[in-house]
């Protein structure tokens, strides 16, 4: 959203480190192919809206069923991941966010209640980036689906895509 510009700084340090010079970046790069959408929402940051797009939609409410003309943006890359998908496994799905409450950085992912081993390869991800950093903690994630966040882009990439670790990231405003 235009008012989460801590969003874009960690879209920023994301491009940044994997087209650098370290050897971590390297391994990446050779073996993931990225498919970076750095904003979504151009025009409602053009126009200085908060959360709503220019047709005055909360874009990250419409993934569910996008449309063409409406959210062109959401339409567009729910069809590039869909038309991944028919060639390859997505690994990671993540839209980042800026939290104006909770502090640190966080994930909210998905729970899969059906399968354990699931259950636990959800949260692989979000652990291993609290081992490796000081200010993202696992204790502040969550892994709950509530009704209200069934539109949102990790829920429908997790439900309907498929996409096992599908993750919104928050950072503090702080």
């Amino acid at each position: 959203h235009p008012g989460e510009s801590n969003s874009s700084w960690m879209m920023k340090g994301v491009i940044d480190f994997l087209l650098g010079p370290s050897l971590d970046a390297k391994i990446l790069r050779d073996n993931f192919i990225f498919k970076i959408v750095p904003m979504l929402n151009p025009d409602g940051v053009i126009n200085g809206n908060y959360r709503c797009s220019l047709a005055g939609v909360d874009l990250n409410r419409r993934w569910m069923e996008p449309s063409k003309k409406l959210t062109p943006t959401i339409y567009s890359t729910k069809m590039m991941i869909k038309r991944f998908l028919e060639d390859r496994e997505v690994v990671l799905f993540c839209d980042l966010h800026g939290h104006s409450r909770k502090h640190n950085i966080f994930m909210y992912g998905c729970e899969n209640r059906d399968s354990p081993e699931a259950r636990l390869k959800e949260r692989v991800f979000p652990k291993l980036l609290s081992e490796l950093s000081d200010t993202f903690l696992f204790r502040d994630c969550s892994f709950r689906v509530q009704k209200a966040k069934e539109s949102t882009a990790r829920v429908v990439g997790w439900r309907e895509l498929g996409i096992l670790n599908s993750f919104t990231m928050e950072a503090t405003f702080a």
